[in-house]
Parts: structure tokens; sequence; C-alpha cells
């Protein structure tokens, strides 16, 4: 197995895991959108969260809590998971 490209796509699900830790830190912090760190911290994770949006909405509509985070971690584990099994 080719290590370098292991590395690189290992790198970019840390990217994706790290995006949405920052995200959901920069939820609490009052600093707008209006930011460039935080427009590209939204632009790496929203992909990420909205299906999440969409499950909690479907499932808890009207809950104050977002879920999406956790949904999202699990989603990138599982495809972490799938595409290390198959380049293996």
């Amino acid at each position: 197995m080719d290590t370098a490209l292991f590395r690189i796509i290992n790198i970019c699900f840390g990217v994706a895991e790290y995006a949405i830790l920052i995200d959901v830190i920069l939820s609490y912090i009052p600093i707008g959108r209006e930011n460039g760190f935080t427009q590209l911290v939204h632009a790496i994770t929203e992909p990420l969260l909205s299906p999440g949006r969409k499950i909690q909405d479907k499932l808890m509509p009207g809950l104050m809590i977002d879920f999406s985070p956790i949904i999202a971690y699990f989603m990138v584990y599982i495809l972490k998971q799938v595409v290390f099994s198959i380049m293996l």
C-alpha cells in the first residue's frame, strides 16, 4: 500500500474532524460570520453537518440541542473505516 496516499487521506479526515470541533467551539463565540477563518470552517463543515441536521429535524423536530456534529463525526468515522478497508 502507498503510505503517502494513506497519509494524505488520513490528513483529510483529520482536517474534517478538527473542523467539526472548531465549528462547535465557534458556535459559542460571538465573532460573527464575516471572519475569513469562520467562513472557511463553515465551508468545510456545512456539507458534513447538514445531513445530520436534516436527520435530527425529521426524528426530533423543535429540539434545542444540535446533535449534527455527533452525527457528522460518526459519518466521518464510518467513511474513514470504509476507505481504509478498501485501500488495504
